[in-house]
């Protein structure tokens, strides 16, 4: 007996008694080859699952056992930071927790001082600190300094037999200023900074016990400003060399307090070419470098010595 069947396609065919009557069979053969394939599977499986979970649960119990590293908390460590943290004390061969040495840091602070503070001081300098050097009254100072000196042509200077590099290999100082840069106004600040900063980290390498100024550099009058050398210029450069100073053993300090009028330009009462101060007040030059030295906090001030006037030649110093 055969019942016409319609497929999805809308065809029909024959499906015969005898073969409907087998399907049965058919798919209990094919469940149970499936169990026994499920079966085997297993048994093949479960060794390398077994090993997983045994190293996975071996490898967490490692973890846990490791202890986590000790954090060493600093002395200059502010109170409050690093709470509920130990500090790893030192022990001696027998296990006794040993105090650490305590080297306060000394405290450095401006004040003001005579003039044999400068008595073991190098300037280091254009034009300006020639006429330091010429009319100042700072006279057991060393100085190296040149009309024209830059930042970038420093090492090429060679100054009294001596070249930069001779000069702080050979003797130490305790204190060492540097204004250079109105040279160099003109020039790629970028540029200027970075043969600026490798000055100070040289002298902070050859140097080690000095204290080092950087002298922000002099505004000029407003008579003389044009599109390079004007105040602007200055200011944005001397901002730059500012970030130099680490207040530790760099410090930066700015001379145009002295003599900058209420606009900020270099009074014209005090210079004749815009540029440099007439000769006689680089005596107050001096005078207020007096009251910007660094000394330690335990360092007694005292007041500067009062210097008679100078008689100088000439109303300024010309160079250029």
């Amino acid at each position: 007996m055969c019942n016409n069947v319609r497929t999805n396609s809308g065809v029909y065919f024959a499906e015969s008694a005898k073969t409907k009557e087998t399907y049965p069979e058919m798919n209990k053969g094919k469940q149970n080859l499936y169990t026994i394939l499920l079966m085997f599977t297993c048994f093949v499986a479960s060794p390398f699952i077994i090993h997983k979970i045994w190293k996975t649960s071996a490898d967490e119990k490692k973890k846990v056992d490791i202890p986590p590293p000790s954090i060493s908390v600093s002395a200059d460590n502010t109170a409050g930071e690093n709470q509920g943290e130990s500090a790893v004390v030192p022990t001696d061969a027998a296990g006794v927790p040993q105090q650490p040495v305590q080297t306060p840091e000394t405290a450095l602070t401006f004040g003001t001082s005579s003039l044999t503070y400068f008595d073991d001081a190098l300037f280091i300098g254009d034009s300006r600190t020639v006429g330091i050097e010429e009319y100042g009254t700072l006279k057991n100072s060393d100085f190296f300094c040149s009309v024209g000196m830059t930042a970038s042509n420093i090492d090429s200077q060679n100054i009294n037999g001596q070249t930069f590099d001779q000069l702080i290999e050979a003797k130490q100082y305790g204190k060492v200023y540097v204004m250079l840069g109105i040279n160099e106004v003109g020039n790629d600040f970028q540029f200027t900074l970075t043969k600026y900063r490798a000055v100070i980290e040289k002298l902070k390498a050859h140097q080690t016990n000095a204290v080092i100024y950087i002298q922000a550099n002099l505004h000029v009058s407003a008579a003389v400003e044009d599109n390079v050398i004007n105040n602007e210029n200055i200011n944005h450069l001397n901002s730059l060399l500012a970030g130099l100073a680490d207040n530790k053993k760099v410090f930066y300090i700015d001379i145009n307090e002295l003599y900058d009028d209420e606009y900020g330009n270099f009074t014209d009462a005090y210079t004749s070419d815009g540029v440099h101060p007439l000769a006689k007040y680089y005596q107050q030059w001096c005078e207020w470098l007096c009251t910007k030295t660094v000394i330690s906090g335990t360092a007694e001030a005292v007041p500067p010595v009062p210097v008679e006037p100078t008689t100088v030649d000439i109303n300024y110093y010309s160079v250029q």
